[in-house]
């Protein structure tokens, strides 16, 4: 069990490497928001995969779950306030 929980966090700082490429290589800032926004699902989706390969079926698994689940959600409401604002500022160029 600890070399898959050992596989998800090398898998999870993988993932966030890959996004900070990504966040540099994007020219456009409404494009970066692709790049973080990915990096919140993925990562989530990475951390609670550990929680539950860690633990189980427990209460700090499950509140791990429901954290990530916010995190998910509340991501996607800022990404979508941000790139709104970019948007308004600086037209379809940005």
């Amino acid at each position: 069990m600890s070399t898959l929980v050992g596989a998800l966090l090398a898998l999870t700082v993988g993932v966030t490497w890959l996004s900070a490429l990504a966040i540099l290589r994007m020219p456009r800032a409404l494009d970066r928001f692709h790049a973080t926004s990915f990096l919140n699902v993925a990562t989530g989706v990475c951390v609670t995969a550990v929680s539950f390969a860690a633990d189980g079926v427990s209460d700090r698994s499950l509140k791990v779950l429901l954290m990530m689940v916010l995190l998910v959600a509340f991501g996607a409401v800022l990404s979508h306030a941000a790139g709104r604002a970019v948007l308004l500022r600086e037209g379809r160029s940005a």
